[in-house]
């Protein structure tokens, strides 16, 4: 509240009707102890004046909570409800802050045990009205923002706790006040994700050789994340968005709770460092002994070249070990900043709180300098910081914080494949292909999708299923005659931007769905989820917890897709008019199981039919909306066509290996393996599915602590899916990482809460609709998803900041005269 807002006359009505509080939760030792006015040497005060209860602040305050209770109570209208005081133990202050002639003057109503302090009458108002009513005082039952845990905006939109106002003609309604990471999304069409198991298709000889090479970048981060003897892991990738820790952190307005801990930014540059230590303190990143050789002092041959060949009697006192340091270019700001990798986090991991974001809403627009200069300028990280203390103050690093948490809002929002190759195969279907196969006119070629569901029809007819095409995005033209061996080819992607992140085809993904949303009773190539094992059986009887075996077991975790192919295809619009492009990913599909869990042994696989999985809104079936997977049943609710499980592949073999790893681990001791004939381990030219020849295979990577990945699709399927099935990236071991330590023991203290849910859900811990990235719009590069999301920002964030300023010069002129007709303009709402 500014200092004429602390001036303005407000007095009692005439005739009041008091309102009274007959509980509290307030205590003496919540109030503030620098309540004696000092000067220090620039002529500046800093301290908390009481506020007597027939002063002007408190009596609007008084008057203003009193309308809104009587309202809320159903009181009878007519008379003027004013509180006759505070709740016992509770005190309004008037903070004085800046210079002793003309300090800034915020009002803060303290005492309250729930609540450190209450900033504004909306604020108060939940929570008098709880006092009130509520006989058991249990706090579950308050409404406000701090035993709500809510955002007030939300809280102020429900309860309709804010005046109405007239806009001024020609103005600008004021745009919403800054919303949480990610918030920033444009309506697009709702359709139906698609998702079809199908047989995998096989690609065609190459009697001359490679011809599709791997891209450069995606070896490197493959590699380096998922290839065999690297010591130090690196899972970020150039051009990506995280958070990066800034030390010391910027001080908040109102204590830690608001302070700026991290910053977004994105990865220029990744650096490998070599540093040596000594011996005697150090050792290798892989936790063992260095065998690394002093080459300076290696002998000297007769050419005088130096040998490289270590000497293994003069061992050096020193290993190397080797670190990991990006190069991050901070959002808003003209600065950049080599950061180790202990102190980045991945975009999803971290979000500003509602404290962080109320009080940079409470920043006076005046203090709010959108000049781009000024903000470009602004260094997060000065050099004069020391002794952990950071010299930044809040009201400065608010408007460039803003702006860079908007424009990570906005790259969160795109999404393009990259780095296209062509994928050919070939489609032999024998004669009966003819029977479901019309010719088009002028003897026109089909097209990929109508080869493709031809095939899965024939696949389908041969299993007693009804002839005809099942893919919903299937076109409705009637289909050409497939030639003999017709070779079909197929643009086809090695990676993708993801919002703020990126994929690589070959790696492991997270999906939105739930395991219990898969064929919870098993179906046509695709398994039961597993159980739990028997130790976890065990231990959950020992202690007392009683739940059914399929809340135990894989049912309730997330579902994981080792992602082989990206394309293109031509899916039928919503409303039947003609066709649009929709980019499909398809892999096998992994589920979480417990670590010591055994598969079933020595049952028989069955010839696979191509069971579509779409989602609708039919009765029994999850809908997505805006990206949110609700929990239900399957979308897939054939339980007559049940397949017994086969044993747990190795998760290490490739997946077109699996059938004879299989084969090999489920026969009988009387039966000898090498009876069947199993293909080489390994992947050929002629057998890897969706990948460019050069690709090289990359094993799972490591599974949460306790657990292993289980592949739950036939041996040779895959699964067909939507991208906006995908949640992001698995990031392995992360919620061990140093920085969420207290975000991770804040969670398990609070059980099942929402923070609890988003952090088990990069871990696959928890269905990955807790946390996902949503990306809405496509754009061709990143340097243009980088350009609009700053254009955007700044331009969006400008004209919140000047309608914020006109609303405030509004409200000021309300307060300073016209608080009757604010005060019955809330009653009328």
């Amino acid at each position: 509240m500014s200092a004429r807002g602390i001036s303005s006359a407000h007095a009692l009505p005439a005739n009041p009707t008091f309102i009274d509080f007959p509980r509290s939760d307030g205590d003496q030792s919540q109030w503030p102890t620098n309540t004696t006015k000092a000067v220090d040497q620039e002529g500046h005060v800093n301290f908390m004046r009481p506020v007597p209860l027939d002063e002007s602040l408190c009596i609007k305050w008084r008057r203003e909570v009193g309308t809104s209770l009587a309202q809320r109570m159903g009181l009878p209208q007519g008379p003027t409800y004013v509180l006759r005081g505070w709740p016992d133990n509770y005190q309004m202050f008037d903070h004085n802050k800046g210079p002793q002639g003309n300090p800034r003057h915020d009002a803060y109503l303290m005492g309250s045990r729930s609540a450190k302090r209450f900033r504004s009458v909306p604020e108060f108002i939940p929570h008098a009205l709880w006092l009130i009513q509520d006989e058991t005082m249990d706090r579950a039952n308050c409404p406000c923002k701090y035993c709500g845990k809510k955002p007030q905006r939300e809280i102020t939109a429900t309860m309709g706790l804010l005046p109405k106002r007239s806009t001024p003609t020609g103005a600008t309604p004021p745009r919403p006040a800054l919303g949480p990471v990610r918030s920033a999304r444009q309506p697009r069409e709702r359709t139906k994700p698609y998702a079809a198991i199908r047989r995998a298709p096989m690609p065609i000889k190459q009697p001359q050789g490679p011809k599709q090479p791997m891209v450069r970048e995606r070896n490197s981060d493959l590699r380096a994340a998922y290839g065999e003897g690297q010591y130090a892991r690196r899972w970020f990738r150039e051009g990506e968005l995280l958070w990066c820790h800034l030390n010391p952190p910027i001080p908040g307005r109102y204590g830690e709770m608001d302070g700026i801990t991290f910053w977004p930014g994105i990865v220029e540059e990744v650096k490998l460092k070599n540093e040596a230590i000594p011996r005697a303190v150090g050792v290798a990143a892989n936790g063992e002994a260095s065998s690394s050789k002093e080459v300076d002092n290696a002998p000297v041959s007769k050419d005088g070249v130096k040998s490289t060949e270590p000497d293994d009697d003069d061992d050096v006192p020193w290993s190397v070990r080797q670190t990991i340091s990006y190069k991050m270019k901070l959002l808003a700001v003209s600065h950049s900043y080599y950061v180790p990798d202990t102190q980045v986090l991945p975009y999803q991991a971290y979000g500003p709180s509602p404290d962080l974001l109320q009080a940079i809403h409470d920043i006076n627009p005046e203090e709010m300098n959108p000049d781009p200069a000024r903000i470009a300028a602004f260094n997060p990280c000065p050099l004069e910081a020391a002794e952990g203390k950071s010299v930044v103050r809040f009201a400065d690093a608010a408007a460039p914080y803003a702006l860079a948490v908007q424009i990570a809002s906005y790259v969160a929002g795109y999404w393009s494949p990259t780095d296209d190759w062509e994928y050919k195969f070939s489609v032999t279907p024998p004669a009966i292909s003819q029977h479901f196969l019309q010719p088009l006119p002028n003897g026109a070629m089909p097209s990929l999708h109508s080869v493709m569901n031809a095939t899965m029809s024939y696949n389908s007819a041969l299993n007693g299923m009804a002839p005809g095409p099942i893919s919903i995005s299937a076109p409705s033209a009637s289909f050409a005659p497939v030639q003999v061996a017709h070779t079909v080819t197929q643009t086809r992607y090695q990676g993708l931007w993801w919002g703020a992140e990126r994929i690589w085809t070959d790696e492991l993904i997270r999906l939105k769905l739930s395991r219990q949303q898969i064929a919870p009773q098993g179906a046509e190539n695709i398994y039961p989820p597993a159980g739990p094992s028997e130790k976890a059986i065990e231990y959950n009887r020992t202690n007392g917890v009683e739940a059914d075996g399929a809340d135990l077991g894989a049912g309730g975790r997330g579902v994981f897709m080792k992602l082989d192919g990206l394309f293109v295809v031509d899916v039928p619009r919503e409303d039947g008019q003609g066709t649009k492009k929709e980019c499909q990913a398809s892999g096998m599909l992994y589920e979480l199981v417990d670590e010591d869990w055994e598969e079933t042994v020595g049952v028989s696989s069955s010839k696979g039919k191509e069971k579509e999985i779409a989602l609708s809104s039919g009765s029994g079936t999850p809908q997505l909306v805006d990206g949110a997977v609700p929990e239900g049943p399957s979308f897939t609710q054939d339980s007559s066509l049940q397949p017994p499980p086969l044993a747990n592949p190795d998760p290490t073999v490739p997946v077109e290996s699996t059938t004879s790893d299989v084969i090999s681990h489920s026969l009988p001791s009387s039966q000898p393996a090498t009876q069947i004939q199993a293909r080489p381990k390994g992947r050929s030219a002629n057998e890897q599915l969706s990948h460019p020849i050069l690709s090289s295979p990359f094993s799972l990577p490591e599974a949460p602590e306790g657990f292993k990945f289980r592949p739950f699709l036939s041996p040779g399927h895959e699964v067909v899916i939507s991208l906006t099935l995908i949640a992001g990236r698995y990031y392995p071991k992360l919620l061990q990482h140093s920085l969420l330590d207290h975000s991770v023991q804040q969670a398990l203290n609070a059980g099942t809460d929402d923070r609890g849910m988003q952090l088990w859900a990069l871990e696959g811990l928890t269905p990955g609709y807790h946390n996902t990235v949503d990306p809405t719009k496509w754009r061709r590069t990143r340097l243009a998803m980088m350009r609009d999301a700053d254009k955007d920002a700044r331009t969006g964030l400008t004209e919140h900041w000047q309608a914020r300023a006109r609303e405030k010069a509004a409200q000021i002129a309300i307060e300073q005269g016209h608080l009757q007709e604010d005060v019955s303009m809330g009653s009328e709402e």
